[in-house]
């Protein structure tokens, strides 16, 4: 009894097997995007920095004792002080200024009053001529004393708002020359301040690539492992009597990007052409060569083999037989082998 169950459950083994061997593998799991069609142009790669459109150095425009400096690192809004200096003696001007106008007003009230008394008088002849003439010169004299007091504190008022350094525009400082105690004469720089937001990439190119370069012209950048775009803002046609290359600035909107950043910049070596370009996922690098697994309408892995030309942010050019809108592999083809059975799996967001 025994022997015969353990031959009715090694024939049911050896069934389920052979059913299991016809059954086949499993259909692979992958994830496909498609290839698609662009115009681009070749690129060589260019070291770039990221520069600020507004970096001035703030200077004293009298000279005196600093008395407060911003630190570094510091963010001023524009029109906020950046540097002060002692104001004491400018501060006594203009109060002496005032008490001079003051003086000059009175007199010239007098003089006024007089003129006025003695054109009365006059009228009666009961005043010498001469009287009334040295009161309307003694008036004029007290109107241009009190205008030139008026002027000169006018320049005492200007010079002590000079005393403060304000800031041209929104920025942050990012060098301290001077210090607070320290005597700056008039044109010493005392800190340089650089505005964070409005930036640009900075570059220098060939002769040879600037026949391939307008304003306006797209360029792609990439720093570290983040790519970004930016257009052509100018192009300085003035080559270094050394390097003999020239200066081209790229605007940018990256807000993650900060002046002093380096970066690689990517300049058309030649005109465009029509290129079929996939993402760099879909490669697979062998010793053999490369290659990359295309779907079928049957759900079908089949084997292309490529050649790569033209790199564009995430994707890259394919030579071979691809067509725009195949379905290519860009996750799961390490283990694929052609005519191999695929479900495709949508791609989640952010992944």
């Amino acid at each position: 009894m025994n022997r015969l169950f353990l031959v009715l459950i090694l024939h049911l083994f050896v069934s389920f097997s052979q059913a299991e061997e016809r059954k086949g593998p499993p259909p692979a799991i992958v994830v496909v995007d498609q290839a698609v069609q662009k115009t681009i142009a070749p690129t060589a790669l260019y070291s770039a920095t990221v520069i600020s459109r507004d970096d001035a150095n703030l200077s004293a425009e009298l000279a005196g004792r600093i008395t407060w400096v911003a630190d570094v690192g510091d963010r001023i809004k524009a029109g906020e002080p950046v540097v002060k200096l002692d104001d004491v003696f400018i501060k006594q001007q203009v109060i002496e200024e005032k008490a001079i106008i003051q003086s000059e007003k009175a007199k010239y009230d007098l003089h006024s009053k007089e003129v006025k008394r003695f054109t009365k008088l006059l009228a009666n002849n009961n005043v010498a001529r001469n009287q009334l003439d040295q009161a309307i010169s003694d008036q004029a004299v007290a109107k241009s004393n009190m205008a030139s007091a008026r002027a000169r504190l006018a320049q005492a008022e200007e010079r002590l708002r000079r005393t403060n350094v304000t800031a041209p525009f929104d920025g942050v400082i990012s060098e301290r020359l001077l210090q607070a105690g320290e005597w700056a004469n008039d044109g010493d720089t005392i800190v340089r301040f650089v505005s964070s937001s409005n930036l640009e990439i900075q570059t220098h190119i060939p002769a040879t690539a600037l026949q391939f370069v307008t304003i306006g012209t797209p360029l792609n950048y990439n720093y570290g492992k983040s790519v970004g775009e930016g257009k052509v803002r100018a192009i300085v046609p003035v080559g270094g009597d050394v390097s003999r290359l020239y200066e081209i600035r790229v605007s940018t909107s990256n807000e993650s990007l900060s002046a002093g950043n380096l970066l690689r910049i990517a300049i058309p070596k030649a005109h465009e052409r029509e290129t079929i370009l996939v993402p760099r996922d879909a490669l697979i690098l062998r010793r053999e060569g490369t290659y990359i697994f295309r779907i079928n309408a049957e759900s079908i892995a089949e084997r292309i083999n490529i050649d790569v030309g033209i790199a564009e942010k995430d994707l890259i050019e394919v030579i071979g037989n691809i067509q725009a809108g195949d379905n290519i592999v860009t996750r799961g083809g390490e283990n694929l082998q052609p005519g191999m059975q695929v479900t495709i799996k949508p791609l989640q967001a952010g992944s």
